[in-house]
């Protein structure tokens, strides 16, 4: 195992801030039909979810940029617990009456219970063949009880918009005390609307005070007024949490 790192004092003899770091391996990827790590001409992602300064987190893994975007908007949904990647089999039967294998792209698991199965499929992709294979899929899925409803995901059900709040919010993840506890604060007085940069003002921690505020969205403590990218002009109110 690597030894911590610690810092020293600087060059110049101030003492320098002292800090230590432990790599901790996230948990390894719950895919059933693996992802290759690499692929020619071709997009593959392996990224951490649920990580946390108290947890390693969760790898998991996307075999395709649509997968990837699908992938991002899902986890962003508020009442969204997990979502699986590869999950299956399921079986169908081909033109040819031969029994095959399908593997879910996401399976997502959401607040009460529900699960749902995610199929990503580019438009060109999606012949009658496919679709014939997706209607057996569900009827097998939901048949064992291993999912509540099964969606055909492409590129056209992807609100470009809500795919770039779902990134943003994945790249604002990483909590910072401090300031997360002033945003809850001002937050809490908040009684009608209430547009982001007044709140940051508030907040008066600078970029760091629109990154809480962009996790209180991702939490449902706060919600867009009407729908559009999160930016310092977004108006807001109060939402329930659903999760923190």
């Amino acid at each position: 195992m690597a030894e911590p790192f610690t810092s020293g004092k600087g060059k110049h003899g101030a003492e320098a801030v002292s800090s230590e770091y432990v790599w901790n391996e996230p948990r390894p990827s719950r895919a059933i039909h693996q992802i290759p790590k690499s692929a020619h001409g071709h997009f593959v992602i392996q990224m951490v979810i649920h990580d946390s300064d108290e947890d390693p987190g969760q790898i998991s893994k996307c075999g395709s940029m649509g997968e990837y975007h699908t992938r991002m908007i899902a986890l962003a949904e508020t009442d969204t617990l997990d979502v699986i990647e590869q999950v299956g089999p399921f079986h169908y039967q081909d033109g040819k009456k031969e029994t095959r294998e399908h593997y879910l792209d996401h399976l997502v698991i959401k607040e009460g219970g529900k699960r749902f199965g995610l199929t990503d499929k580019p438009t060109v992709y999606v012949t009658e063949d496919f679709q014939d294979e997706i209607a057996q899929v569900r009827e097998d899925g939901r048949q064992k009880k291993l999912f509540d409803e099964l969606y055909l995901v492409t590129e056209f059900a992807r609100d470009p918009i809500t795919l770039f709040n779902a990134e943003l919010i994945r790249g604002c993840r990483d909590e910072e005390a401090d300031v997360d506890a002033i945003a809850l604060t001002v937050v809490a007085d908040v009684t009608s609307k209430a547009k982001l940069d007044e709140l940051i003002c508030q907040i008066n921690r600078g970029p760091r005070g629109f990154r809480a505020l962009v996790r209180l969205i991702g939490s449902g403590h706060l919600v867009l007024w009407k729908h559009e990218k999160i930016s310092r002009d977004s108006v807001v109110v109060r939402g329930v949490a659903t999760h923190d």
